[in-house]
């Protein structure tokens, strides 16, 4: 399922699932993806400052109910929601023309459920899926490539 992903997207996922565990849940929520996704050095680095990730994780915390800590050697499967999540950033990659699925990409899949915890957080800090769309788009212009 993850041949497209890039080696940081495919932490992504692994750390979501730590972050599930951490907080107790049987499924791999959305939730858990964007406390990943601020893990893993990406644009979202640059988008957030600190104080905006640690909030983020603190409203998450406070959002969802910690149950007993669950282990961490256990696969816990992905929630229909982040199945769709994944799909989105999927579509998102196609959209940008690009073969791999980055970190970006699975952010731009949780935007693009503007209802659910993660893209009601992500946009009360300011990121939108144009702002994010925009980003990539000249991140992966000729132009930005040569400026690195």
């Amino acid at each position: 399922m993850f041949e497209r992903y890039s080696e940081a997207a495919r932490r992504v996922i692994f750390f979501a699932r730590y972050e599930a565990a951490a907080l107790g849940s049987d499924y791999v929520e959305p939730e858990h993806v964007l406390l990943a996704l601020l893990r893993e050095k990406s644009i979202f680095r640059m988008l957030l400052p600190d104080e905006a990730r640690q909030q983020i994780r603190r409203e998450i915390e406070k959002a969802t109910s910690i149950l007993e800590q669950a282990s961490a050697t256990v696969d816990l499967p992905l929630s229909p929601s982040s199945k769709r999540i994944l799909a989105y950033s999927a579509e998102e990659a196609e959209r940008l023309g690009q073969s791999r699925i980055l970190p970006e990409h699975i952010g731009l899949g949780l935007l693009r459920e503007p209802e659910g915890l993660p893209g009601r957080l992500l946009a009360k800090h300011g990121v939108t899926v144009e702002k994010l769309r925009e980003l990539l788009a000249s991140a992966s212009a000729p132009h930005a490539a040569s400026d690195n």
